[in-house]
C-alpha cells in the first residue's frame, strides 16, 4: 500500500500544478433507448476493438460514435439556446457547439484565447479593453465570426435582465463597440484588471457564450428562442435529439478545421498529424443506474461522467477495459474544482443567516463518518468555506493558513472560547484504511485538516443562536425546528452521499429535518431563487491561484430579493466584509502581491462567518472504456483533467483515436 500511495503523490504532483450545424436537428420520433443496448451487436467484455458492422441504436457506426452519459434527462427537448432559462448545458451544449472569448488549459491553469486572437490590451488604469477576434472561425452556416457577433452577445446580456449574467455584466461594463470586423473595445465602469478572468473560462465554462448576430438579432425575444437547429461557432453540430429529451446526437462538422477547435486548438494543444475528432458523439441519459453499469461493461458506452466506487470496483471487475484516473486506489481523480458542501439558504432570515447557528451545525458533524459514508475514505477533506481544496490550492492557500487556522477561536456565548480546527484527520484516516506515508504524503491525499467534532460546543453555539433543546429535540422561537436537506438525483453522488450521512447526523442529534432529490432542472431554478433549506451541491469552483472568478458572485451587491434569479450567490451571504474584498480585488492587479494577501483576507473571513461547509473537494470517479476508443486523459497521461463534461471537452477529442483490432 506505502508504494500505491507515493505513485498516487507523484501522479497527482503532475495535474496539480495544473490547474487546475445544424446538421438537421431535430424532432425525431422518441426511440426508447434509455433502458435498451446501445448498439444492434454487442462485443464481449473486455474484448477488441470489433467494431466493424456494428450500429448504434441511432443509426451511427459504432466504430465512429464516442457515446458519452448525460447525467439527467432534459425537460426541454430540441432548446439549444443557452440563454434560454431551463437550457440542459451539461447535454453537450457548451462542450460541442458553444464558443467563448478565453478558454482554459486544465494542466496549465493558464486561460489562451479560443475566440479572442490571445490576450486582451488595456489602458493604463484598466478601464478600458481592446480584443482582437480570432480571423478564419467560421459559423456552421459558412458566416465569418466577427466582432458584430461578440458586440451583439454582451449587449443582448447587458439588455435582458432576465438573462443571469445580467446584473453582474452591468455592474463592470459600462458600453462595447465594434472598432472593426476583428476589434472590440470595452468600456468599465470603473477600474476592472480582471477582465479576462471575468469574461473567460475559469473551470465549468462561462456565461459568456457567443451567439451569431445574424440568427439571434432576427429575434423578437432572444431568451424565448428556443434555436432548435443551431448555428454553432464549435465542431459539432446537432443531427438529432431525442423529443423525450434522453439524448442528443452530434456529427463533426465537415468544415471544422474552420471551427474553434480547428483554428484555435492547434495553437494550444499538441494533436497527433492528421488527428480527426469522433465523426459523432452522442450523450444520452440512462434510465437507471444498473443499466448505466451494464452498458459500460457490454461497450455500449465509452466515457461515464461520474459512478461511485462500489460501482467502478464492479465494471472494472467484469471488463478490465473500464478504467479510472488512477488504476489502484483511490482511482478517482480528487482535484475537481467543485467542492462538495452543505450550503444555506440565507435569504430566509434566521437561523440560517446566523454564523454562530451555522457553526453550530458545523461542530455537530463527524467528517471522518461522513466521509467513509460517502467513497470509503478516498478524497482530500476541504475545511475553508468557498475554496476547493485541490492539492494545488491546498499547497498555495490551506497549509500556509495553518497557524491561523489552529488559533482561530469560536465565542461560545458563555464566556468561554473553543478552538475547532482538527489537524488529526490525516492519520485517523490512514489508520482506518491501513495506509502507511509520511506526514506530507496523507496531507497530500486526505487533507491537512478539517473542524472538531464536538458536540458540547454544537449545543453553545445554537444555543446563542437562539435554539433550544426541548425532550431531545431542537426548538426554534418557541416550536420545533425543521428544515429540508435536498441534494440532485442520480448525479454528484460525493455530493448526495455526504448530504445523506450529515442528515443521518443531525437527526440523531435532535433535530427533525427531512431529506429530498431534486432534477438537474429543478435545482436550477430553487438553487438560484433560494428556495431550499439545506443543500448539497458545490457553490464555487476555481483550481487557479487567484481564484476571484469563483468568489465574485458573492458580493452582497448582486444579492437578490428571495424567489428571484440573479447573477450572483443563490444562498444570498451578505457579508459586508467579504464583499469589501471582492470589490478590492477586482480593482487589484491579478498578478501582485497585494491580490494574494486579499485572497487569504478573502478566506479567513470565510471561516469566520462559515457561510456553508465545505465537506470535500471534488472525488470524481470518471471511468472510459477503452474498447473502441483511446487516448483519454488519465494519470500517465494528463494532457487534461477528466472533467470532459467541461467546455474543454472539445479540445479533448482529436486525441481520442479509435482503437486498432
Amino acid at each position: 500500500m506505502r508504494k500505491k500511495l507515493v505513485a498516487m503523490v507523484m501522479a497527482a504532483t503532475l495535474v496539480a500544478g495544473s490547474l487546475v450545424g445544424c446538421g438537421g436537428g431535430g424532432n425525431s420520433a422518441s426511440k426508447d433507448i434509455a433502458s435498451s443496448g446501445t448498439t444492434s451487436e454487442k462485443s464481449e467484455g473486455g474484448g477488441g476493438a470489433a467494431s466493424e458492422g456494428i450500429t448504434t441504436e441511432v443509426g451511427t457506426p459504432r466504430s465512429e460514435t464516442l457515446v458519452v452519459e448525460c447525467q439527467n434527462k432534459t425537460d426541454t427537448p430540441g432548446q439549444f439556446n443557452s440563454y434560454m432559462q431551463g437550457t440542459a448545458m451539461g447535454f453537450g451544449i457548451h462542450q460541442m457547439m458553444s464558443a467563448h472569448l478565453w478558454e482554459m488549459d486544465t494542466v496549465k491553469g493558464e486561460q489562451y484565447g479560443e475566440i479572442a486572437d490571445g490576450m486582451p490590451e488595456s489602458n493604463e488604469d484598466f478601464t478600458e479593453w481592446t480584443v482582437k477576434i480570432r480571423q478564419g472561425i467560421k459559423w456552421s452556416d459558412g458566416e465569418d465570426l466577427t466582432a458584430d457577433d461578440v458586440v451583439f452577445t454582451f449587449n443582448m446580456i447587458m439588455e435582458n435582465e432576465t438573462i443571469g449574467a445580467s446584473a453582474a455584466t452591468n455592474l463592470y461594463i459600462d458600453k462595447v463597440e465594434k472598432v472593426d470586423d476583428y476589434t472590440v473595445k470595452f468600456t468599465m465602469k470603473e477600474s476592472f484588471p480582471r477582465f479576462v478572468q471575468r469574461y473567460g473560462v475559469t473551470v465549468w465554462g462561462t456565461d459568456y457564450r457567443i451567439v451569431p448576430e445574424h440568427i439571434y438579432s432576427k429575434q423578437s425575444d432572444v431568451t424565448t428562442f428556443k434555436d432548435e437547429a443551431p448555428v454553432v461557432a464549435g465542431p459539432y453540430t446537432v443531427k438529432d435529439y431525442d423529443d423525450l429529451g434522453m439524448w442528443v446526437l452530434y456529427e463533426l462538422r465537415e468544415d471544422w478545421q474552420s471551427s474553434t477547435l480547428g483554428v484555435a486548438g492547434p495553437e494550444q494543444h499538441e494533436y497527433a498529424e492528421g488527428a480527426t475528432p469522433p465523426k459523432y458523439v452522442w450523450f444520452r441519459t440512462f434510465a437507471d443506474s444498473t443499466t448505466k453499469q451494464m452498458a459500460m461493461i457490454n461497450n455500449e458506452v465509452d466515457l461515464l461522467c461520474e459512478v461511485t466506487l462500489e460501482e467502478f470496483e464492479t465494471m472494472n471487475a467484469s471488463n478490465d477495459k473500464i478504467k479510472c484516473w488512477y488504476d489502484e486506489f483511490p482511482y478517482a481523480n480528487p482535484d475537481d474544482p467543485g467542492s462538495k458542501s452543505l450550503v444555506f439558504s440565507h435569504g430566509k432570515g434566521a437561523p440560517y443567516d446566523n454564523p454562530d447557528f451555522r457553526w453550530g451545525i458545523c461542530l455537530a458533524l463527524d467528517i471522518d463518518e461522513i466521509v467513509m459514508n460517502t467513497f470509503n475514505g478516498a478524497g482530500r477533506v476541504a475545511p475553508i468555506p468557498v475554496m476547493n481544496n485541490t492539492q494545488y490550492l491546498q499547497e498555495t492557500y490551506t497549509i500556509p493558513m495553518q497557524e491561523w487556522l489552529e488559533n482561530f477561536e469560536l465565542d461560545l456565548g458563555d464566556g468561554t472560547t473553543f478552538k475547532p480546527y482538527d489537524t488529526g484527520y490525516a492519520k485517523r484516516m490512514a489508520e482506518k484504511l491501513n495506509i502507511e506515508g509520511t506526514d506530507e504524503e496523507l496531507v497530500t491525499m486526505f487533507g491537512a485538516g478539517w473542524w472538531k467534532h464536538d458536540e458540547e460546543a454544537a449545543t453553545k453555539l445554537l444555543e446563542k443562536a437562539g435554539l433550544e433543546k426541548v425532550d431531545g429535540v431542537w426548538n426554534f422561537e418557541g416550536k420545533p425546528f425543521t428544515f429540508e436537506m435536498s441534494y440532485l438525483a442520480d448525479a454528484e453522488f460525493q455530493a448526495a452521499r455526504g448530504v445523506q450521512a450529515a442528515y443521518n447526523q443531525l437527526q440523531e442529534f435532535g433535530f427533525q429535518c427531512s431529506i429530498a432529490s431534486k432534477s438537474s432542472a429543478t435545482w436550477d431554478v430553487d438553487g438560484a431563487k433560494g428556495n431550499y433549506d439545506i443543500a448539497g451541491y458545490w457553490p464555487s469552483g476555481g483550481i487557479m491561484k487567484d481564484f476571484y472568478s469563483a468568489i465574485s458572485g458573492f458580493d452582497n451587491q448582486l444579492i437578490k430579493p428571495l424567489g428571484e434569479t440573479g447573477s450572483g450567490q443563490g444562498l444570498r451571504w451578505d457579508n459586508e466584509h467579504a464583499s469589501e474584498i471582492i470589490q478590492e480585488l477586482a480593482n487589484t492587479d491579478p498578478e501582485s502581491e497585494k491580490s494574494y494577501e486579499l485572497h487569504v483576507e478573502f478566506l479567513k473571513e470565510c471561516v469566520k462567518d462559515m457561510p456553508f461547509i465545505n465537506l470535500q473537494s471534488g472525488t470524481k470517479f470518471v471511468p472510459t472504456n477503452s474498447t473502441y476508443w483511446e487516448g483519454y486523459p488519465n494519470a500517465e497521461n494528463p494532457y487534461n483533467g477528466p472533467w470532459w463534461w467541461w467546455s474543454c471537452f472539445k479540445y479533448m477529442l482529436p486525441n481520442i483515436t479509435p482503437t486498432q483490432a
